[in-house]
């Protein structure tokens, strides 16, 4: 299979627009959920974040929902607009390269595998609080993003104001930074709020997923259909019925043979499975595809 048949290499592939809910795709589901939580919890009487925060408190009074619900619930402005900003652009980007399927289960699962961290750090350390926000949801899509396109360019406003330009490799390791001098100030007891453990927990399952999550769903997904390519992701058919084929330009391709051989590799034995010479060509292919989606844009 080329790479260029991949849905992320071909013109106009991603995400559809906003219309009516019944057209949303699954980012802009979890945008309207997360507000309506928010826009609740804001409006109501008691502290809607009582019974949908995560804590060891919630699960011994057996709120078994939580370590979904937490996900989805927000109290400050601040914390609201920064996740749901980075759900937007990153749900965008991860819709273009993996199905709806997988993006909503990075979202759930890195938000559950964030709360478990964030749970047995309370239970071994202490004390009990309430963990509420995407926060680690929104990270497990950074690091799966960053694990499979790590020089992809991207443009931020710092502080809302100062634009800046940095790659998704380069995002990841600035915020796992930040959460660790959290961590210090936290240890020291110089006083901090953030539940840091259910970010790690958030990003060391989105790197887990796209290195080692793919290729047993992939092995399984092809015995039924064989729609599926590279890690999960979704192909385009060549000429669909109803659809005038499009004249292709003659591009000097930037991969050989050899890498979609690698792809193929990834694919049925896991990214484990390389050799250091085919980690090697496959981070200077992914240094090209960077560049190809920054002309696209």
């Amino acid at each position: 299979m080329s790479i260029y048949n991949r849905d992320y290499m071909r013109e106009g592939g991603g995400p559809q627009k906003l219309s009516t809910p019944s057209t949303w795709n699954i980012v802009s589901w979890l945008l309207a959920i997360n507000s309506v939580v928010f826009v609740i919890n804001l409006i109501s009487v008691t502290r809607l974040a009582d019974f949908l925060g995560l804590s060891i408190q919630s699960l011994t009074s057996f709120y078994v929902w939580t370590p979904i619900t937490y996900q989805f619930t927000h109290n400050g402005v601040i914390h609201f607009l920064c996740n749901m900003i980075g759900l937007f652009f990153l749900g965008r980007m991860l819709l273009s390269l993996f199905g709806p399927r997988q993006v909503l289960r990075i979202f759930l699962l890195g938000g559950l595998s964030g709360g478990f961290l964030q749970i047995l750090y309370n239970l071994l350390i202490g004390p009990d609080g309430l963990t509420i926000g995407a926060s680690g949801s929104i990270l497990a899509m950074l690091a799966a993003a960053a694990t499979l396109i790590p020089h992809q360019r991207f443009q931020l406003l710092l502080f809302f104001i100062i634009p800046v330009s940095m790659t998704l490799r380069t995002a990841l390791l600035l915020v796992l930074a930040v959460d660790v001098i959290t961590l210090i100030l936290i240890l020291t007891d110089q006083g901090s709020d953030v539940a840091v453990f259910a970010h790690f927990g958030g990003v060391l399952f989105g790197w887990l997923y796209v290195r080692y999550g793919f290729a047993s769903e992939n092995q399984s997904s092809r015995r039924s259909k064989k729609r599926k390519g590279f890690m999960g992701i979704r192909i385009l058919k060549d000429e669909e019925p109803g659809r005038a084929p499009k004249e292709k330009k003659a591009k000097k391709p930037f991969v050989t043979n050899d890498i979609d051989a690698i792809l193929d590799k990834i694919n049925e034995q896991g990214f484990q499975s390389l050799t250091d010479e085919e980690r090697k060509a496959l981070e200077k292919s992914s240094n090209k595809l960077s560049r190809r989606l920054d002309d696209d844009d």
